[in-house]
């Protein structure tokens, strides 16, 4: 919920999807930024959970989109009670996966600084992150991805970043598999508030129901979910709210005894 896909919008032409809750990315998003006749190609890359290095979620596949990139911007929510924690989640979980990751350049965003609870603790993050974690202050910036505050310079350093490391080394590669069967892709367009609710026919011992939930972006969502935190178990019921998925339940006959099933997990 840091505004990565808020940002990918202001910097490009891109149309992520963007909504008030954590992980609302399910899949990566790619932008061009047209900017001063030049143009820069940004990756929107997931949200990573807490074990991703270890697999949970699909934080693999996500660390491996983040290896492709060959400058990282690590925006930060300044609304969160700790950005400092949530840069070192992140850091750490690069480092597990990869340390050379964490070769690679970074510039670092602290977004949402139009809002009080975030404008107010800048200065404080920022020489946090300069004198205690040896962020290179050039390359840390305030901005607002809401109102386009520091994007510019956000996009200056990014580039900067860029000339410094020089052309980048084109090495031939392939994908192919030999595969039996067409792969399931998820459709980047799905929305989590886009779902069915489906009752068993069965009654359960006790006279309970079994509810199933279907769609593909809460399926998807669910796979993403390291549900050995008590934190990400706590998020996805927050999800399940905002989305209507429990009015919905409710609404169908589900009382507090009912079973639900989503993608094969009992939520």
């Amino acid at each position: 919920n840091a505004g990565k896909s808020t940002l990918l919008a202001v910097l490009s032409a891109a149309r992520p999807k963007i909504a008030n809750y954590p992980f609302t990315t399910l899949v990566p998003n790619l932008g061009v930024c047209e900017m001063d006749f030049r143009t820069t190609v940004f990756a929107d890359v997931p949200g990573l959970l807490e074990g991703a290095h270890e697999g949970h979620g699909l934080g693999h596949a996500f660390l491996r989109h983040i290896s492709r990139c060959r400058v990282l911007l690590h925006l930060l929510d300044g609304t969160s009670p700790d950005p400092i924690g949530d840069y070192k989640a992140i850091q750490l979980e690069l480092e597990l996966f990869n340390p050379a990751l964490l070769d690679k350049p970074q510039v670092i965003a602290y977004n949402k600084i139009d809002l009080p609870d975030s404008g107010d603790y800048w200065e404080f993050v920022r020489e946090y992150l300069v004198d205690e974690e040896g962020v290179d202050p050039q390359r840390l910036f305030p901005v607002s991805a809401v109102t386009g505050r520091g994007v510019r310079e956000v996009v200056g350093a990014v580039r900067r970043v860029l000339d410094e490391l020089g052309p980048a080394e084109v090495a031939p590669e392939t994908n192919a598999l030999n595969l039996t069967s067409v792969p399931r892709r998820f459709a980047p367009e799905a929305r989590i508030d886009k779902f069915e609710i489906e009752p068993d026919p069965q009654q359960l011992p006790g006279g309970s129901r079994l509810f199933y939930i279907r769609g593909e972006a809460v399926e998807r969502f669910a796979q993403m979910t390291n549900w050995d935190y008590y934190e990400a178990v706590k998020r996805f019921q927050r999800v399940l709210e905002v989305s209507g998925i429990n009015a919905a339940l409710r609404e169908a006959g589900a009382g507090r005894r009912a079973g639900v099933l989503l993608s094969g997990l009992g939520v």
